[in-house]
C-alpha cells in the first residue's frame, strides 16, 4: 500500500544516516520497531560521555497520521527529572508533526553530537550551537564559519595565482570549494549566519597552575641549553645535513680552473 511504501522509504533514509546503529525490527502484528543508541545532552556533567539510552520507536498500521508509541530503554547516567523532561519533549515533537514523517525529527531532538569539534578539539556542551552538516558532520556553528571564512580567503588567493598563471589554458581550471574539513565533501553555509552564531564556551587556562612548576622546569632547561651552546655542544642538524653536500655549480668552476683537463 501507498502508506507502507512511505513507511519502508523513510526508514530506508534513516537507515543511511545511521547505518548499522539503527535497528529495525517487523512485528507479526504488523507493527514497526525502531530502535537507536542516543547521547542526550548533560550540560557540564563530567561522565557525559558514558550517559546515553536506547529510543525505540513503535509504529502501527496508521502511521503517519498517528503518533509512534516512544518508550526508553537502559537509560544510563540520567537522573529520572533527566529522563522525564526528554520524554516530555519527544512527545512534544510527536504530536506537533501528526500526519508527517517524524522519525528523525524524534531522533534528533534528544540526540546531540558526542565527541569534539574538530575544528576547536573541545566537545559539545549543552546550550551551545552546533551545525550538522549535508554529510552528517557536526560542528560548533561559530567554529564552522571561522574555518569557512580561512578557506574562502585561502580559495580567493588560489583563484588570483591561476588567472595569473600564463601556461593553463581557462578550461584546465578546476573549480574552487570550501569542503568539510573531516570528508572533504563541498559544503553549503550561509558564513555570516554561522559567524554571528555564539563562540563555544572554551575552558580558561589555569596561569598560575601553569606557571608554577612549568616556569621553573623551563627556567631550568634554559640555563642548561645556554651551557651547552656556550661549550659547542648543541647541534645545528641543518649545517650537519650539509657537511657533506658537494654543490654541483662549485665543482664545475674547479674544473674550469685545471689546465691540465685530469680529473680527479
Amino acid at each position: 500500500s501507498l502508506v507502507l511504501r512511505s513507511v519502508l522509504s523513510e526508514i530506508e533514509v534513516l537507515q543511511s544516516i545511521y547505518l548499522d546503529d539503527l535497528q529495525v525490527n517487523r512485528r507479526e502484528d504488523g507493527c514497526w520497531e525502531v530502535s537507536l543508541v542516543l547521547y542526550p545532552s548533560t550540560a557540564e556533567d563530567s561522565v557525559s560521555q558514558f550517559v546515553r539510552l536506547t529510543l525505540t520507536l513503535t509504529l502501527d498500521q496508521q502511521y503517519p497520521s498517528s503518533s509512534p508509541a516512544i518508550s526508553i530503554h537502559n537509560p544510563r547516567g540520567l537522573s529520572d527529572d533527566k529522563l522525564s523532561s526528554v520524554q516530555k519533549c519527544l512527545q512534544l515533537e510527536a504530536q506537533s508533526c501528526l500526519g508527517s514523517p517524524v522519525l528523525y525529527q524524534l531522533i534528533e531532538v534528544s540526540n546531540i553530537p558526542h565527541g569534539n569539534c574538530v575544528i576547536c578539539l573541545y566537545g559539545f556542551k549543552e546550550g551551545e550551537t552546533f551545525t550538522k552538516t549535508s554529510c552528517y558532520h557536526y560542528f560548533h556553528s561559530h567554529c564552522l564559519g571561522r574555518y569557512v571564512s580561512h578557506s574562502e580567503r585561502e580559495l580567493r588567493q588560489r583563484e588570483k595565482e591561476l588567472e595569473e598563471d600564463k601556461t593553463r589554458e581557462r578550461a584546465d581550471y578546476q573549480e574552487l570549494t570550501v569542503v568539510c574539513p573531516v570528508c572533504r565533501e563541498p559544503l553549503q553555509y550561509d558564513v555570516h549566519q554561522l559567524l554571528s552564531s555564539p563562540a563555544p564556551q572554551l575552558p580558561e587556562l589555569d596561569e598560575a597552575a601553569i606557571g608554577s612548576d612549568f616556569q621553573q622546569k623551563w627556567c631550568k632547561l634554559q640555563k642548561l641549553l645556554d651551557r651547552q651552546r656556550s661549550k659547542g655542544g648543541i647541534i645545528d642538524p641543518e649545517v650537519e645535513s650539509n657537511r657533506f653536500l658537494i654543490h654541483i655549480n662549485e665543482v664545475k668552476q674547479i674544473y674550469r680552473g685545471c689546465n691540465t683537463g685530469l680529473l680527479l
